[in-house]
């Protein structure tokens, strides 16, 4: 098919329908929670099934992590003795919630693949979070069993101390009520007999909306598998594309391999950089920590193909590789974005400057298990500001106006995304729910955004209080809610500003009680025992008087926004 036919709405579905036919891609209607959604007929209905699926590749590197190298089966050895494990030593029964929370180490996928297995529900939580927030998200998914690193056990001591651990490359006697994760696990060709339903819930992982204290967004297995498939469906649509050049929309090496610095605990990474490579026996290069250099490094030393991260990482790969020529990054065919938006100069620029390497964008949210729009290599190239096209037939997106009605073609509004991979519910916050998931099925994302005339996608704004930094959505709520317990706050106000690096950092102006002081590094240091480091402003501004405020008795944040870029000179 030709790029222009492919750009349009008729060329896609057309397309998508000849696709779907027959084989792995084949749809079929399901009726999920009262709603019919075309789901891929052939694909595995649990993850444990979709964890064995990926055997249909025969053995093949997997997972690499600084000297250490395991094959896929290797993988499934002890992700199946976790999971005897779980039950044979901790209790662990299926609907049980088991919360970890650690770096991007191999135990990280280890614990995902045995907890889901046997029919538990995985917690992956926030590793940048601290004691606080940590104890909120293992008391409110109820979770059995917390698996974690040094970091995440230190940070925990004195807080639910009742709930047993596993220490995970550290000295359990270090803290209370753990053991080692290498005594408790050994492989086992085989994990345990469990029966899983499609619409049994799989995961809870935590999202920071407007309001306050995180949600935990249930997703189901069929939710989450949905994802991966439909993007590899999109990879085979894009495949068909015809180009004047020949140059690939959706580049598809012999030997894919992809370097997953992203957080596993964000979609990014535990969907795109985890569960999608099993379907196209991609090996994984974990990353202990993100560093431009050592990516490149890694690169060069895995000839890493494909790399999906926020757009700020993307950018640091191409400077430091240009920067440092005597490393070889010529493997990279694929630079994805996702997380938060990607600057249009940031696309020309790839495309200008770095032909060989296609450029993508998604766009995607935990409520929609990452999935929603997609563009790359000259379907983006064509429209560089845009967040991508709805995978044909598989996820629909609309937008609604401030009374629910969809408005018409190109009209501004909220975007709304409805497909079989939409979560199933907020954890214990029904009025939450109902509010961002209507009864049929579309999911209110809170941002504001178009559609033209081909069925792209634009984003324009946010709806919703947030502040995305890097890729990690922060709610302004939350941050004031812990500065109005200082002695000297009145109140505060926190607010997002430009950044060149990071998307936006966040900025706070802070009124103080009379007669109070306080300081920077003060409130800094305040934060930091209650809240992960990502989270404390960067800038500040104190004052004795209240804080501006509109007609409605509500802060005046867009003005105070707008004097914070201004003074700080970021307009």
């Amino acid at each position: 098919m030709k790029l222009a036919e492919f750009l349009t709405i008729e060329g896609r579905e057309s397309l998508a329908k000849e696709l779907t036919k027959e084989g792995l891609f084949e749809l079929e209607k399901v009726n999920v929670r009262g709603n019919e959604y075309n789901t891929f007929k052939s694909a595995p209905k649990t993850l444990g099934e979709y964890f064995q699926f990926a055997l249909i590749h025969g053995e093949w590197d997997f997972l690499a992590y600084e000297d250490e190298t395991y094959t896929y089966q290797e993988t499934l050895n002890k992700a199946a003795g976790l999971s005897h494990a779980l039950i044979d030593q901790f209790g662990i029964k299926k609907g049980d919630a088991v919360a970890f929370s650690m770096r991007n180490y191999p135990e990280w996928i280890f614990s995902y693949m045995a907890v889901t297995s046997i029919g538990a529900i995985a917690v992956p939580l926030n590793s940048w979070w601290q004691g606080e927030e940590l104890e909120y998200g293992i008391q409110h998914s109820e979770a059995k069993l917390v698996i974690a690193d040094d970091e995440r056990l230190s940070r925990m001591e004195g807080y639910v101390e009742d709930i047993p651990r596993i220490a995970v490359r550290c000295d359990a006697g270090s803290y209370t009520n753990a053991v080692n994760f290498v005594d408790v696990v050994q492989d086992n060709e085989a994990f345990p007999s469990v029966e899983v339903e499609p619409e049994d819930d799989a995961s809870i992982m935590y999202t920071s909306g407007s309001t306050g204290y995180p949600k935990g967004v249930v997703a189901t297995h069929r939710s989450i598998i949905n994802t991966p498939v439909a993007w590899a469906f999109l990879a085979q649509l894009a495949g068909q594309i015809e180009t004047d050049d020949d140059s690939p929309t959706f580049p598809q090496p012999e030997s894919p391999c992809t370097l997953a610095a992203v957080p596993l605990f964000h979609v990014t990474g535990s969907h795109s950089n985890f569960l999608l490579s099993l379907l196209s026996a991609t090996r994984i290069v974990l990353m202990y920590k993100w560093d431009p250099l050592k990516a490149i490094q890694l690169i060069e030393e895995y000839k890493v193909t494909s790399f999906s991260g926020v757009p700020t990482m993307n950018q640091e790969i191409l400077i430091t590789s240009e920067n440092n020529p005597d490393i070889d990054v010529s493997s990279i065919a694929m630079l994805s974005g996702g997380g938060a938006a990607r600057p249009p100069e940031q696309v020309k620029a790839q495309e200008k400057n770095h032909p060989t390497k296609a450029a993508g964008v998604g766009y995607g949210l935990t409520e929609t298990n990452a999935a929603g729009t997609n563009a790359s290599g000259k379907l983006l190239y064509s429209k560089p500001d845009t967040a991508g096209f709805p995978t044909p037939l598989v996820h629909e997106i609309k937008i609604i106006d401030e009374e629910g009605k969809e408005v018409e073609q190109g009209g501004l509004g909220e975007v709304c995304i409805k497909s079989a991979s939409n979560f199933r519910c907020y954890l214990k916050n029904e009025e939450a729910t109902n509010e961002a998931l209507d009864s049929e099925g579309w999911f209110r994302t809170g941002d504001v955004g178009c559609i033209d005339e081909h069925g792209f996608l634009f984003i324009k704004d946010r709806i919703k209080d947030i502040v995305i930094r890097g890729g990690e959505n922060i709610a302004c709520l939350e941050i004031e809610g812990v500065l109005a317990e200082h002695p000297a706050v009145a109140e505060a106000s926190v607010f997002g500003v430009p950044d060149e690096r990071l998307g936006e950092q966040l900025a706070t102006r802070i009124a103080l009680k009379p007669g109070m002081e306080t300081n920077e590094a003060e409130i800094s240091e305040f934060l930091a025992g209650k809240l992960a480091k990502f989270k404390i402003p960067v800038y500040m501004w104190f004052q004795a008087e209240a804080l501006p405020r509109i007609a409605t008795g509500k802060t005046a944040k867009k003005i105070m926004r707008e004097e914070a870029i201004e003074e700080l000179g970021l307009g």
